[in-house]
């Protein structure tokens, strides 16, 4: 019996130590619902799905200090599919709306020069398209599918491999951020021996109710098999009335030989009750390196009821109209005929943890 007791004690003391050494947190989200999609000139249909409010996602973070100030940290964050039979980890557990299966994940050092992270990285981009869009995130986020810009999106497209980033410390609620992503890592394969690569530069200010925000990009890829660089902005501001909480933004994205597409979108949310928040959003782009009328519109209505801190029931609508040559869909495997419009309603509840 004494040794049994002993053997417990140094158990419990070897997990207490290594726990005090080792913060890590598990968290994540699981969110299902029910979708039908229409598309002039196409069937419509109707799915059991998830991630249409909120990605569902299960990630793992810790930190640990190191004295000095300085401390390491790390991100593992990992779509799922809870309304399939695939675990993280399985390629095919990706969801149709984000496009990945891993969403980030990195390794780094932080304390008073700022944070440094690298990895596979949400960029400044990815950053700026969720602070200026109420409904990122999920199935009824309208102006991501839009054209007109490459790494100033939610999702995948605004996500990087083989990347670098510095945030700064905040000063008088200024924010700098700067990231540096290897697009290609093949430099023996290129023609010309040079790979492409990608700079993110982003400042955002904080200040009350106010939020307003900048980010530039740029892909390079001369002497690559790509060949045009690619240049992207963005500005967008939020605004804090208590009543209702006020959001614009604008894109632009210019390829070398090509005129410049852009991208604006406005919205709103309004609290409707203790537990109730509407969702409003509309965006337009503009495709001027075509020929072809292909511009589109999108708006969506979205309604959120809290049934907790953790739980929340949802409700939506998203329209996409499109021009006589746009074809921008709900799904991306769901394309439209050419100047036809695509449809979403969808219902669920989502599940934070």
């Amino acid at each position: 019996m004494r040794i049994k007791s002993l053997a417990l004690a140094i158990a419990a003391l070897g997990s207490a130590t290594a726990f005090a050494q080792s913060n890590v947190t598990i968290y994540g989200s699981v969110d299902v619902g029910y979708a039908h999609m229409s598309s002039s000139g196409l069937k419509s249909g109707n799915v059991i799905d998830n991630g249409l409010n909120a990605p569902s996602r299960l990630g793992f973070k810790g930190i640990e200090d190191l004295g000095g100030g300085m401390k390491a940290l790390f991100t593992l964050e990992y779509n799922i599919a809870p309304d399939q039979n695939y675990g993280v980890g399985d390629p095919a557990s990706k969801t149709q709306w984000t496009g990945s299966q891993s969403r980030q994940t990195f390794v780094g050092l932080t304390g008073n020069f700022g944070t440094v992270v690298a990895g596979r990285l949400q960029t400044a981009g990815f950053n700026f398209a969720c602070a200026y869009n109420p409904v990122a995130g999920g199935a009824f986020n309208n102006t991501d599918r839009m054209k007109a810009t490459s790494l100033l999106v939610y999702g995948n497209p605004g996500r990087a491999d083989n990347a670098v980033a510095y945030v700064a410390p905040s000063f008088g609620g200024l924010s700098l951020a700067v990231n540096h992503a290897r697009v290609t890592e093949n430099a023996a394969a290129q023609p010309t021996g040079n790979d492409a690569y990608a700079t993110l530069l982003s400042a955002t200010y904080n200040h009350g109710p106010l939020q307003a925000g900048g980010v530039y990009s740029k892909i390079a890829t001369k002497n690559t098999v790509a060949g045009d660089d690619v240049r992207e902005y963005g500005l967008g501001a939020s605004y804090d009335l208590s009543v209702a909480k006020l959001f614009a933004m604008y894109q632009n994205k210019k390829v070398d030989n090509l005129n410049a597409d852009s991208k604006w979108a406005v919205a709103v949310t309004v609290p409707v009750s203790a537990a109730g928040l509407v969702k409003v959003s509309y965006g337009r782009n503009s495709i001027k390196s075509t020929a072809a009328d292909d511009n589109s519109s999108a708006w969506s209505l979205v309604y959120n009821h809290a049934l907790s801190k953790r739980t929340t029931l949802y409700a939506g609508y998203t329209h996409i109209g499109n021009g006589t040559a746009g074809n921008v869909s709900i799904k991306g495997d769901d394309v439209p005929l050419a100047g036809n419009d695509a449809n979403l309603y969808a219902v669920g509840v989502s599940h934070s943890f």
